[in-house]
């Protein structure tokens, strides 16, 4: 038993989590909705990393540039950099995020999950969840 948990963390942190990810942020109640689509790009060089994320919901959306770093091969610490662009309603303004996220094997697939906090100019964001999956590329 002890060497099938140990098999399964070894091969967690082996991983290389660049890639295409897609899946779901969550905003707690009193947020402009309770869900968004989130992908994210993300590119692993040794334990930095880089890359994209894409967030929308109707016709706004914002594509942010983040970066961060991967503990242990499966804890992640990421944030919002900078807005490359977007689109949002008068008044409105994207949060710049911080997400603590764990790279998790569920089905033999990589999944990243964890929770994320945000401000704006003016005020704290309403925090949430975040959902990913990896999205393998097809020949």
């Amino acid at each position: 038993m002890t060497f099938l948990i140990l098999g399964t963390i070894s091969g967690i942190l082996a991983q290389d989590i660049s890639g295409h990810w897609k899946g779901k942020i969550t905003q707690d109640d009193g947020g402009y909705r309770p869900e968004y689509v989130l992908e994210m790009w993300l590119v692993q060089k040794g334990d930095s990393i880089t890359g994209k994320s894409f967030v929308f919901v109707d016709n706004i959306y914002a594509e942010m540039n983040i970066s961060g770093s991967i503990t242990g091969g499966f804890y992640l610490r990421l944030k919002d950099e900078h807005i490359v662009s977007h689109e949002v309603l008068k008044g409105m303004e994207w949060c710049f995020k911080s997400y603590q996220l764990l790279v998790k094997s569920k089905e033999n697939n990589l999944n990243i999950e964890g929770s994320w906090q945000g401000k704006t100019s003016f005020s704290e964001c309403i925090p949430g969840k975040i959902y990913l999956k990896r999205i393998v590329p097809r020949a």
